[in-house]
């Protein structure tokens, strides 16, 4: 993965405040990586800048195409060699499809935060990691996107759309000194799985896989029990589905 040169290259991670994108800034604002980050969440921010001394945040929603152009413009002004991306932010909802109230629900919003969002990020900071290239890309996807999990159908989907946009995406990009790096990893012990009993990873574990995968070229990582899904899949479908629909 592209490290930081004479002056800290700077690496963009969406999603910051807590989470896999916190473990994602401690680590990077760690090895010397000069970290910008967003979320939506203004006080979350203010307290991680103060966790993490020299980091940059911006209030930004990823699920809105304006707010991630502005916040993309607002880098790229101070920080023109951005070298690494982590598009980390989205989100997770249990939705059971046999509720009455149904139509009632935002029932895009998974799509919107989890691929549109990734998507726009990558678009907004392609420009800047071509012309800082050898530059890398990572895509925070789940095992999800292999195989759908009856609890969260929208997420599944998300997920499953941004496993096909990152393939799609890195076959354009073929001779640009863009690595994108797919990290699918199992259910991770974060705020947003609290109520979810089950054997979850450390978010550090995740960041420490992910950004070595990057950093050897890597085209997809599959932590812990994850890098077991691949092989399942092609080996037993039917029971790889069944397992993992019940997660």
């Amino acid at each position: 993965m592209a490290r930081p040169t004479r002056q800290p290259a700077t690496a963009v991670v969406t999603g910051g405040s807590s989470g896999i994108g916190r473990a994602f800034v401690a680590e990077l604002h760690r090895t010397g990586w000069q970290v910008v980050t967003c979320g939506r969440d203004a006080s979350k921010l203010a307290a991680l800048e103060k966790a993490y001394p020299g980091i940059r945040t911006h209030v930004c929603d990823v699920s809105d195409k304006a707010s991630v152009m502005a916040f993309a413009d607002a880098v790229l002004a101070a920080h023109p060699e951005v070298r690494l991306l982590v598009n980390n932010a989205g989100g997770l909802r249990e939705i059971d499809f046999n509720r009455p109230d149904l139509l009632s629900q935002d029932l895009t919003q998974e799509l919107r935060a989890n691929l549109e969002g990734a998507i726009h990020m990558t678009a907004s900071f392609l420009p800047a990691l071509r012309a800082a290239a050898p530059a890398n890309i990572i895509m925070m996807s789940s095992g999800y996107g292999l195989a759908p999990a009856t609890r969260a159908p929208l997420y599944s989907a998300s997920k499953a759309g941004l496993r096909s946009f990152t393939k799609a995406l890195r076959r354009q990009l073929v001779g640009q000194g863009i690595t994108i790096t797919d990290v699918a990893p199992p259910a991770v012990d974060t705020p947003a799985t609290a109520h979810y009993q089950a054997d979850k990873l450390t978010p550090e574990h995740v960041v420490t896989v992910a950004l070595n995968g990057a950093k050897a070229g890597r085209s997809e990582v599959y932590p812990g029990k994850a890098r077991w899904l691949p092989l399942l899949l092609r080996l037993a479908p039917q029971v790889a589905e069944r397992l993992v629909s019940k997660t």
